[in-house]
């Protein structure tokens, strides 16, 4: 911990599911102090999620990792004087209910700013804590479409296509953590004051997807399914190979297409008309996919990526999890770590998100069970071994 960017900062993690408890896990990884709270009988949803080994969620030994654990019943009325000691010291709050719930429960922002006016709270739902729709359910599925997502996926003559993971959880995660850092510079560096944020999952993805909002306001234009191209390039895609291996190209500047075509022997199509720039190469994608098609069909994958990579293309293969487990850059740069886990032994998981040369981050530990942490936290509040013994006869931790 001496090294770790984030020493110091301390979060109660009041959170479910993937996006919530995502924005933590990435601030954990650098240090930041996490307490997570669960209900004493639902536990997080993720506990629950597969894949499972021995009944433990291998996810939620992800999602989970760098967090203490803890019980807590918010409906309880005890639980409010706990979440006063809870957050008294704490520099953020971070749920994940619909908008209304915290208030219901007697632990909105201003109550919570009254135990603590430095701490901020970060709040995350589907659609936000204002809107039309802050009331609606949903997850990163429901987001993958609300945002713009799904609809440009696929093919064209294809159903739109939602990503088959939390794609829009991860990535509130990512903005979520974000969002909390810029408060606490803003309280640190000029207030001195904490704040709330409103996060939602679909803002994510709906500003990632690319310039979708201008291209319709200036021309008109909606995106179009167009499967592994984009309007915007040419070649992009992916191309079989003779050993039927999957090799993906990516050009989308002038010295690129030129190494592309050095590359494949083909030399005159640089300066061909049909080809010479990226509007001309998207307005003949189809023929350029069948260039690039034939050429690449007669290698095999180890080939072509020999003769791509020795004329420095934008290319690369096609990976499994396999592949990536025993693929020798992702070995160099550390980016899958092997953790101690009290019920698998060890356990892989991907590593940190990015690297910082003095103060890198560091998957410390694995969680444990649902309120494994409860006796050493609410010791550490002042609470008598008889107090914690009567909240957990009753049901409040």
């Amino acid at each position: 911990m001496a090294h770790l960017p984030l020493k110091g900062i301390k979060i109660i993690e009041v959170a479910n599911n993937l996006a919530g408890p995502g924005s933590c896990s990435i601030l954990g990884d650098f240090g930041a102090r996490i307490i997570k709270v669960e209900h004493p009988k639902k536990g997080d949803t993720v506990r629950a999620m597969p894949l499972l080994k021995n009944d433990v969620s291998l996810f939620f030994k992800t999602i989970g990792r760098n967090k203490e654990c803890i019980t807590l019943d918010l409906k309880a009325e005890e639980s409010k004087e706990i979440i006063h000691d809870l957050v008294k010291d704490a520099d953020v709050l971070i749920e994940s209910f619909r908008p209304g719930v915290m208030e219901r429960y007697g632990l909105g922002y201003e109550v919570l700013k009254s135990y603590n006016p430095r701490l901020i709270m970060a709040r995350l739902s589907a659609y936000g804590q204002k809107g039309p729709y802050n009331h609606k359910p949903g997850f990163a599925t429901i987001a993958d479409a609300f945002s713009g997502f799904a609809i440009q996926q696929r093919y064209a003559d294809r159903e739109p296509l939602l990503a088959p993971y939390g794609y829009s959880d991860w990535i509130a995660g990512i903005v979520g953590a974000c969002a909390i850092m810029v408060a606490l510079h803003e309280r640190d560096h000029h207030s001195g004051e904490g704040q709330e944020i409103d996060l939602t999952i679909y803002q994510g993805p709906f500003s990632f997807v690319g310039p979708h909002v201008s291209w319709y306001d200036q021309l008109g234009v909606k995106p179009k399914r167009m499967g592994n191209r984009v309007p915007s390039a040419a070649p992009r895609n992916l191309y079989k190979t003779k050993d039927k291996k999957w090799c993906v190209i990516a050009c989308s500047t002038p010295v690129m297409w030129e190494r592309i075509c050095t590359s494949m022997g083909r030399p005159e199509l640089i300066t061909d008309e049909h080809y010479k720039d990226s509007v001309s190469r998207v307005d003949n994608v189809d023929a350029v996919d069948e260039i690039m098609n034939d050429w690449i069909s007669q290698l095999t994958l180890a080939e072509a990526l020999e003769i791509l990579e020795g004329n420095d293309v934008a290319c690369g293969p096609v990976m499994d999890v396999e592949d990536i487990m025993n693929d020798p850059h992702y070995k160099a740069r550390g980016d899958i770590v092997e953790v101690e886990d009290e019920d698998l032994g060890t356990i892989k998981m991907q590593n940190v998100l990015f690297g910082l040369s003095r103060t890198p981050g560091k998957v410390r530990f694995t969680p444990g069970a649902m309120g494994s942490c409860n006796e050493k936290i609410y010791s550490a509040l002042g609470y008598s071994k008889e107090k914690i013994t009567v909240l957990k006869a009753k049901g409040v931790i």
